[in-house]
């Protein structure tokens, strides 16, 4: 998800506040809906995305707009998103845990909602890792493939020259950024949806600013994340 936006010339701070929303709508509806096996799981990880990605359109649309710069929105709206995840905890009946203490935390996600262990019980593998695997795929035929990459990296190369090409560059940042935190949301969804027990407001670990460095490190390309996401996952 972070990659995606230096490819488009931006910078996305903000994948923290994007997976903070992320966990919200996961959270949501793995524990507050009830739906069948199978289903549960994907509608869990679509609200992951999709409150990720409003998130991210927010900054897109300030930026396309107004002229806001991404870095500084994305900041302030990390601040905001982790006070509004804190504020749904707090809330019974929506997020809060029926009968938890003093820190605010949700309740753990139904056990049809869950992404289960990959190889069995005893390894904590989980299918979250399938959820990086199709998400890497589809990052490198986005970008490389189709018509919306190809505006994108047209963009990220130079902007002046893409609207003079009659590509609209603000709308482009609008999709960027919210594709990107959607990316975000497959974040938030391993992270929410796998656990056994609640969700406090760390449960996000930092890996938001983490990606700034495996992105970079990365190159921005799939198969660049790929090696320096296994490598930061060694360390």
């Amino acid at each position: 998800g972070v990659a995606l936006t230096f490819r488009v010339g931006l910078f996305n701070i903000g994948a923290t506040g994007q997976i903070m929303m992320g966990l919200a709508g996961a959270t949501f509806v793995s524990t507050r809906i009830q739906l069948p096996m199978i289903i549960h799981v994907i509608v869990a990880v679509l609200a992951a995305v999709l409150a990720a990605a409003i998130w991210g359109a927010i900054v897109g649309v300030l930026k396309a707009r107004t002229g806001a710069h991404e870095v500084i929105v994305t900041i302030m709206l990390n601040y905001v998103a982790t006070s509004l995840f804190t504020f749904f905890l707090r809330q019974p009946g929506l997020l809060l845990e029926s009968h938890g203490g003093g820190t605010p935390k949700s309740d753990p996600p139904a056990e049809t909602a869950k992404l289960g262990k990959l190889l069995g019980p005893e390894f904590n593998l989980t299918y979250g890792l399938l959820l990086a695997v199709v998400a890497v795929i589809f990052y490198w035929w986005l970008m490389e493939r189709s018509t919306f990459g190809f505006r994108f990296r047209m963009v990220g190369h130079n902007s002046s020259a893409a609207k003079a090409a009659g590509i609209k560059v603000e709308n482009t940042y609008i999709w960027a950024l919210a594709i990107s935190a959607g990316f975000a949301g497959l974040a938030a969804a391993n992270q929410g949806l796998t656990g056994d027990g609640g969700l406090v407001t760390s449960i996000e670990a930092g890996i938001g600013f983490d990606a700034i460095t495996v992105a970079l490190l990365g190159g921005s390309r799939a198969g660049g994340i790929v090696f320096a996401g296994l490598l930061f996952g060694a360390f």
